[in-house]
């Protein structure tokens, strides 16, 4: 799994009902996810001090967990993350897979200033599918850039989460922004701010490039275009930190 050290496997299988008591599922949600889920494992735990922990007013980042659940249908993937994603505290990466192919589920989280026992998802993402048993051009990316070993930023765990989590909504939406893959190899990964900035701006990228291709009149469009090379210029300030075109 994204070929992690055998120093940080666990291999240990979570009941489902943490999950249905967790996040209080009742009715048609709580029959949904257990009818969807075959088995929940903890796989890996990146934990130590080889990448620091992030302990502060806003993160409690001290292990990064890798989930793999095994699924009767992988279109409840992302109903299944939501629940999963919510009901665990840490920074988690989990691996949803029917056997055949598999997604990636990522989740930025921060404190609840409000409840210091409580967390905010700020940001999340579902990726779509991967062969398991094949290799094609999205599985070889997804191999060369979120992997353990060339994933850049070490400052900190939370840091190495938003890494691979802003590299993975890159390698699933190649060809996003013309100049993708010169992000992919920049070395605006190193620095913390910039990873703060990154998915945001992804993600509204791709929701304005959905708006556009659905923009009824002229006007629209040409508002849609604009907000989609403001946001471009953005992303090439991050990458390249160059402030003209």
């Amino acid at each position: 799994m994204l070929s992690l050290p055998q120093k940080y496997r666990k291999d240990a299988q979570i009941a489902k009902v943490t999950f249905v008591k967790g996040a209080q599922l009742a009715g048609a949600e709580k029959k949904r996810f257990e009818s969807s889920v075959e088995e929940i494992r903890l796989m890996y735990q990146i934990e130590g001090f080889d990448i620091p922990n992030l302990v502060n007013d806003e993160y409690n980042c001290q292990v990064i967990m890798f989930l793999r659940i095994k699924l009767k249908e992988l279109k409840q993937a992302s109903f299944i993350a939501k629940v999963v994603q919510k009901c665990i505290a840490p920074l988690c990466v989990i691996e949803f897979t029917d056997g055949s192919n598999a997604v990636y589920s990522f989740a930025d989280k921060r404190l609840n200033k409000l409840n210091e026992r409580s967390f905010i998802i700020e940001e999340e993402y579902v990726t779509d599918k991967l062969p398991l048993d094949f290799q094609n051009d999205l599985k070889t990316l997804f191999s060369l850039y979120i992997d353990y070993e060339t994933i850049l930023n070490r400052n900190n765990k939370h840091s190495y989460y938003l890494e691979m989590m802003c590299k993975a909504f890159l390698v699933f939406n190649h060809g996003l922004f013309k100049n993708d893959d010169a992000m992919l190899d920049s070395k605006m990964w190193y620095d913390d701010n910039k990873l703060s900035l990154c998915f945001p701006l992804l993600k509204k990228l791709k929701a304005l490039k959905l708006s556009v291709s659905k923009a009824k009149t002229l006007s629209e469009k040409s508002d849609y275009n604009k907000q989609i090379k403001d946001n471009i210029q953005k992303l090439k300030i991050l990458y390249s930190g160059e402030d003209n075109e």
